[in-house]
């Protein structure tokens, strides 16, 4: 893999002051405990988005996939990568590989895809300097605080994100994809519904038509779903931005529009930045916490990191599907 995770500007940095809910599990036998208390803290986190568990003492990649397997969940396998990250044992990974002083801004994991994982969880395994954080958007309360304009833009005409893989540039195709061959390739394109383009270069463009919002399979709630403002090359850093363009020209390594080809605006841009903001809540890491959050219900990011923290992520699913669309073509999904 070549190249580095761009940068984001410091839009949505300064913290709400909202703290994420927190469940304690009992000393003795933490494990055990949830196995037992699994509807419990899946329905907390059905009806808040995510919460915090502390005191399951997770410290290790083994321990976070035991989380996950007391939960009722499975590993997720996932389709293509958007930025590296490392495997673990048992199915846990790194989170995406991004400089730790610059923020995280919220994203959806698996947001392009048509088979993203239900359940994410993200553990603090090491915690050598307190004060690291993380945050949680509850994207269902997103079109409450977005103009109406917009919101009902993106419920008719979805979202479209277009990728390039330039040779010696970021990820290849080949990382991205856990592929090696131009027909191995095609297969796996086809299989999610992404078109693809061979530029004279030899560069590969694919492009992706997704809904913006999804229905939830157990809530059955309109969920928004997307990452239209997270891959828009506008969220880079001003200076990268410019460095790119010259590059790439029309052919940059990612951006995102609404589903009839219309760029977002920079105020549009602006709007979706600060609404994340506005709609979510905080979580201070303590060594051994996991915080497990609903792929649907919940955005995540984190600030410029404190420390050098080891955080390990299990992206989970009962059974992999999309979830069905109201606004576009039918697709589904179940838990």
């Amino acid at each position: 893999m070549s190249g580095s995770a761009p940068a984001l500007p410091g839009a949505g940095t300064s913290r709400t002051g909202v703290e994420l809910a927190v469940v304690e599990a009992p000393a003795g036998g933490p494990m055990g405990w949830l196995t037992t208390e699994a509807p419990m803290v899946l329905d907390q986190v059905r009806r808040q988005g995510a919460v915090v568990v502390r005191g399951l003492q997770i410290g290790s990649p083994r321990d976070l996939a035991a989380t996950r397997d007391a939960l009722g969940y499975r590993p997720h396998h996932t389709t293509e990568h958007f930025a590296p990250r490392e495997d673990r044992a048992g199915g846990v990974v790194t989170p995406f590989s991004w400089p730790k002083d610059r923020e995280l801004c919220p994203s959806q994991e698996g947001s392009c895809s048509l088979t993203p994982p239900a359940l994410v969880l993200t553990a603090c395994a090491r915690l050598p300097r307190p004060g690291s954080q993380h945050h949680v958007s509850d994207v269902r309360r997103l079109p409450e605080v977005l103009p109406d304009e917009l919101v009902d833009r993106l419920r008719t005409l979805g979202w479209t994100v277009a990728r390039t893989f330039h040779e010696g540039f970021g990820m290849s195709w080949q990382d991205a994809f856990g592929v090696m061959t131009r027909e191995e390739l095609e297969q796996v394109l086809a299989r999610e519904e992404v078109e693809a383009t061979w530029l004279p270069d030899g560069a590969l463009r694919t492009t992706r038509h997704r809904a913006a919002f999804v229905d939830h399979p157990g809530t059955g709630e309109t969920c928004w779903f997307n990452d239209l403002a997270f891959l828009n090359t506008g969220s880079l850093d001003p200076a990268e931005r410019e460095v790119m363009t010259r590059a790439f020209g029309q052919n940059l390594p990612m951006e995102t529009a609404f589903g009839d080809g219309r760029p977002l605006s920079t105020g549009e841009l602006t709007t979706l930045q600060a609404g994340y903001t506005a709609v979510r809540r905080e979580v201070t890491w303590q060594e051994g916490d996991v915080l497990v959050a609903d792929n649907l219900l919940s955005a995540q990011g984190r600030p410029p990191l404190v420390g050098s923290p080891e955080l390990l992520v299990a992206l989970a699913d009962r059974r992999a599907r999309r979830p069905t669309s109201s606004a576009q073509a039918p697709q589904t999904y179940e838990e």
